[in-house]
């Protein structure tokens, strides 16, 4: 039977590898609720900023250099958080994809550390267990035909 520190060490493996795959998702979580958050809060300064161009517009009809520049400003604003926002999404994208080659990286080194370990656990197992042997034999046997029987089947051929 496989002894107890191989089989600790292939369940080691698997949970570094969970957790691995866990804090991925956490980050690409954090990232999406930054972004959306960030959206959220854009939206609503611009609808303000609509709802009070809107009120100025209806409180001063008339004076048309001051709705000018208040148009101006909030035009500019909408046009300074749109980029904001982008250059935001465009850095976390590039932070994604850093994160992302070192989650692989890690997965992969884990689970080289997982097979082998689980290699190990079936070699014990394997070297362990009656069973195996006798199956094993069972195979070779049907590999390996007796030599009489290989030159008959030549012969028969013939």
């Amino acid at each position: 039977m496989p002894n107890n520190d191989q089989v600790q060490k292939y369940y080691t493996s698997l949970l570094a590898s969970y957790d691995t795959l866990a804090d991925a998702i956490a980050k690409s979580n954090e990232r999406g609720f930054h972004l959306t958050k960030q959206f959220a809060a854009d939206v609503a300064k611009g609808q303000r900023e609509a709802i009070e161009l809107g009120h100025k517009l209806a409180t001063e009809p008339a004076d048309l250099g001051h709705l000018y520049a208040a148009v101006l400003e909030a035009t500019t604003a909408a046009q300074g958080r749109a980029l904001a926002f982008t250059q935001n999404a465009y850095q976390e994208a590039l932070t994604a994809g850093g994160d992302a080659r070192e989650v692989v990286q890690k997965l992969v080194e884990v689970n080289k550390e997982t097979a082998q370990a689980a290699i190990e656990v079936a070699r014990t197992w394997a070297t362990a267990n009656p069973v195996v042997d006798v199956m094993k034999k069972s195979f070779e046997s049907f590999q390996h035909p007796p030599k009489d029987t290989k030159k008959k089947a030549e012969k028969a051929a013939v």
